[in-house]
């Protein structure tokens, strides 16, 4: 190949990308390819043994999360790719920094007798107790465990969240298409964190109260804000949605632990089963709200010029140590139909749910 035609060939991660969105954000090859909601991941060297402790895991009805088992680290950042963990059990034989640097979110240590370079936001497990110790620990560990910021563990809700660093990609129409969607078999409020929302287009109630209000009644603690966002709330089909701040500087100035607050006494407090999160670029800390929600949706399309800011997206996270956000990412290609498009992305979603124990050689058992 002359130098001339390597210039034209996309880098990995852009190629990788084009490939994933080919196959509707997923590969389909191997069971243990599937990306399911949440998952409780175990690596250790003794198959068999964590073979039974992934099938005692299941047979706990506490447990609503997928079991994928695997025998090394290495298997642990494949399976990171794929799937969103919610919980990490490994070995004590890997070392601490090596634990640290695979996976951030919450560990539980198997160890023999007592793990000597335990990190201090580890939970260490003895391994060889009776199944009941095992399985008041890992419980307690779930229980404690939330997604680095994420709301939704606060009740029986979710957040998504659909953002792009592709601009003009009908990321606001998508948005609302896939609510009213969701809207037709559960409670979905939509609310637009973009700087400019656009008065007069999709958001005509240019004199209602806003998502502005919406805040300062999350501020008071002794209110109900599900009692108090019934009259703000609007309606476009299905789909509940809260008008957006009309003056983006207002919206800017919102912290990252105000709108946390917001979403949870939503959640907790609200009839809402989802949330969708319009996210602009412009919010004062796009990441740190990134991590507040359980699944990002990202529109995207096939051209280079698009894939090329999906890679510097990526790229971000990792220089920014946000990786975890890419285990929750779900791409949604726009260069098809918006109809199916959407009806897709509902499939995808319902498939997220799905309860499966997951074997790192690509075999699945339900």
């Amino acid at each position: 190949m002359s130098k001339k035609e390597c210039k034209r060939v996309p880098s990995y991660a852009i190629r990788h990308l084009i490939q994933s969105l080919k196959e509707k954000g997923r590969t389909c090859r191997k069971g243990a390819e599937q990306r399911i909601d949440r998952e409780i991941l175990i690596c250790d060297p003794e198959e068999e043994y964590v073979r039974r402790l992934a099938e005692a895991l299941l047979l706990k009805k506490e447990v609503t999360a997928g079991v994928r088992i695997c025998s090394s680290p290495e298997m642990v950042q494949e399976l990171l790719k794929i799937g969103l963990i919610k919980v990490l059990l490994i070995s004590e034989d890997v070392p601490y920094e090596k634990r640290k640097q695979i996976f951030t979110g919450k560990r539980i240590i198997l160890t023999r007798q007592h793990c000597v370079d335990l990190g201090e936001e580890e939970t260490e497990l003895r391994k060889y107790q009776p199944v009941d110790g095992l399985m008041t620990g890992i419980l307690k560990g779930l229980q404690e465990e939330k997604f680095p910021g994420s709301c939704a563990d606060n009740g029986n809700g979710r957040i998504l969240g659909v953002y792009s660093p592709v601009h003009r990609i009908g990321k606001t129409t998508f948005s609302l298409k896939l609510g009213k969607a969701l809207a037709q078999s559960e409670d979905v409020l939509y609310l637009n964190l973009e700087t400019y929302a656009g008065m007069g287009g999709y958001f005509r109630d240019q004199d209602a109260p806003d998502l502005a209000n919406v805040l300062y009644y999350a501020k008071q603690e002794r209110d109900d804000i599900g009692i108090r966002i019934a009259s703000m709330v609007k309606r476009m089909g299905d789909l509940d949605y809260i008008p957006p701040m009309k003056v983006w500087t207002d919206l800017r100035a919102v912290h990252t632990e105000e709108w946390k607050t917001l979403f949870e006494r939503l959640i907790s407090q609200s009839v809402y089963s989802v949330i969708i999160l319009d996210i602009g670029n412009g919010m004062e800390d796009v990441f740190q709200l990134l991590r507040l929600c359980d699944q990002i949706l990202m529109p995207c399309a096939e051209d280079v010029y698009a894939m090329a800011k999906i890679a510097q997206y990526q790229h971000m996270l990792k220089v920014l140590r946000y990786q975890e956000l890419e285990s929750r990412t779900m791409y949604i290609n726009m260069g098809k139909n918006m109809r199916q498009t959407v009806k897709e992305t509902v499939e995808l979603l319902k498939e997220s749910t799905e309860k499966r124990f997951f074997y790192a050689e690509g075999r699945t058992t339900s």
